[in-house]
């Protein structure tokens, strides 16, 4: 049992390639769009209760990214 976890991050500019290396190592899957400041990151948390599979990602997410970087979405399923 767990949940995937998927995260939409808006950095405060594009990111580059080494950023986003760092990102794929540490998350199940970071992708972006080439030109844009939008990094979406997945990650599959095997936890019982949502509301903390969804508050370990974030804190995750926030330690990773830039600072002054944005989390605009998140969302959890089951999986």
């Amino acid at each position: 049992m767990g949940f995937e976890v998927t995260v939409v991050v808006i950095l405060l500019k594009p990111p580059g390639e080494a950023l986003m290396t760092a990102l794929d190592h540490k998350f199940e899957s970071a992708s972006h769009v080439a030109g844009t400041k939008i990094v979406t990151l997945t990650e599959h948390v095997s936890m019982s209760d949502e509301s903390d599979a969804v508050e370990f990602v974030r804190s995750l997410v926030l330690d990773a990214v830039p600072p002054g970087s944005k989390i605009s979405e998140l969302t959890s399923a089951p999986g």
